[in-house]
């Protein structure tokens, strides 16, 4: 499943970290507080930072969370203090926004011949109605 997902690079103090969405770290990030999770909700943190509703403090402990992963010593405050001067506030914002939600791949081209076939075998066999623009 991690396939579809953008790897994300966190740059923290000078060091770069590359980070591999998993189901296991976005379900982490989802769960409920009162299970050990972070209890944020990634298509809300999404909508809300689309809409201008910039949640850094979210986007913080979403970011401390992944680099103690990777084995860095940092607690939310010190993630918090690095986005408000990293100098790409929207960049990071979005680089950890978009790496939760799949990669749309287009079709190689043989999936689209057979794609295109299906579809005209529908047609001929009746089971899809056409319309006329």
């Amino acid at each position: 499943m991690a396939a579809i997902f953008n790897d994300i690079v966190i740059e923290y103090k000078g060091k770069k970290h590359s980070i591999k969405p998993t189901f296991e770290l976005i379900n982490q990030i989802e769960r409920p507080l009162t299970s050990g999770g972070l209890g944020i909700s990634l298509a809300g943190l999404s909508g809300r930072s689309s809409r201008g509703e910039i949640p850094i403090s979210e986007i913080a402990r979403i970011m401390a969370y992944m680099l103690r992963e990777k084995g860095v010593a940092l607690d939310d405050g010190d993630a918090y203090e690095a986005i408000l001067t990293s100098g790409d506030l929207q960049g990071l914002i979005t680089a950890i926004t978009s790496a939760f939600f799949p990669v749309i791949r287009e079709p190689a081209k043989s999936d689209k011949k057979k794609q295109s076939q299906k579809q005209k075998s529908k047609i001929l066999s009746g089971e899809e109605s056409t319309t006329s623009e």
